[in-house]
């Protein structure tokens, strides 16, 4: 070893602090520590002789009081310059994702409706999911909550499918999914319902009822709405699945379809925020851009 060690060592923290004056606490840890740089350079003291020994035992010591008054001066200065009475900076505020931001609009609309808020497992059986639907709430709600008709209830949750991604398909998405069980519950009931759901939720928007085909549900219908974005000609989107609650489910409720009938329907979320939001592609709901999701 030799003096030029000690000397380099004392130039690098002159760097560093230069740098990063406000490390001047750390630095002294690394350097001046029990088991800092300093001390590792001491530590080779024993393999030399007597008067090496002397003279570089008197430069660690001359090195270890520069970086000691270095250290010192830095942390006086840094704290001179920083007014510890001042505010700090604000940290930024986050806010809901655009999804949730939705499905609190569209359960707040149900609520109105006098309708129950229930959550579900995001695992589920293919008992409850009807082999392979996503609907669960019609069973999953009245056996769990060991529920007595009449009742109506709606759910928010996530929904899995062997889907191939573009611009208006997900492998995963959103879905509200409600049913109702009454007595003497017709299909009068259900379409007048599901109207002035999609009128509180947009007003004036012209919607279409035709048949269609739900082995759950008998009969069967969808609702389509239509819509005219800017620029581009209007169209009938499809945004709800409905029907009729078939009489082997209320059977699987522990009810008698002589007695008990009910509705239920089906929509998913995404499609209808992305009409909301006007936003051209779903999976731009999922890819975490902060940029994207701070317009919200």
């Amino acid at each position: 070893m030799n003096p030029q060690e000690f000397q380099a060592l004392l130039e690098q923290a002159r760097q560093q602090l230069v740098d990063h004056p406000e490390s001047a606490d750390r630095l002294r840890s690394e350097i001046l520590g029990r088991h800092g740089r300093l001390a590792k350079l001491m530590s080779q003291m024993s393999t030399l002789g007597p008067a090496e020994r002397r003279q570089i035992g008197q430069t660690a010591n001359a090195t270890k009081q520069q970086l000691e008054q270095l250290l010192n001066e830095t942390k006086s200065t840094v704290a001179s310059v920083l007014d510890p009475t001042l505010p700090g900076e604000r940290p930024e505020r986050g806010h809901l994702h655009p999804l949730t931001q939705f499905s609190r609009k569209v359960l707040d609309i149900w609520r109105s409706f006098g309708y129950d808020i229930h959550e579900g497992p995001e695992l589920e059986t293919t008992w409850f999911n009807f082999e392979t639907h996503s609907s669960t709430v019609q069973l999953r709600w009245p056996k769990s909550h060991q529920a007595k008709p009449p009742f109506k209830v709606v759910e928010v949750g996530k929904v899995y499918r062997h889907e191939a991604t573009d611009a208006t398909h997900e492998s995963m998405f959103f879905q509200c999914d409600g049913v109702l069980v009454d007595r003497h519950v017709t299909m009068a009931h259900l379409v007048t319902t599901l109207k002035t759901f999609m009128d509180r939720l947009y007003p004036g928007k012209k919607v279409r009822i035709r048949p269609s085909y739900f082995p759950f549900v008998e009969p069967g219908i969808e609702l389509d709405l239509w819509w005219e974005a800017p620029g581009k000609p209007g169209r009938w989107l499809e945004m709800v699945g409905a029907g009729l609650v078939h009489p082997t489910v209320i059977k699987n409720m522990g009810l008698k379809p002589s007695e008990w009938q009910g509705f239920a329907f089906g929509m998913g979320l995404d499609r209808l925020a992305m009409l909301e939001y006007g936003i051209p592609d779903v999976r731009l709901f999922y890819i975490g851009n902060l940029e994207f999701l701070k317009q919200f």
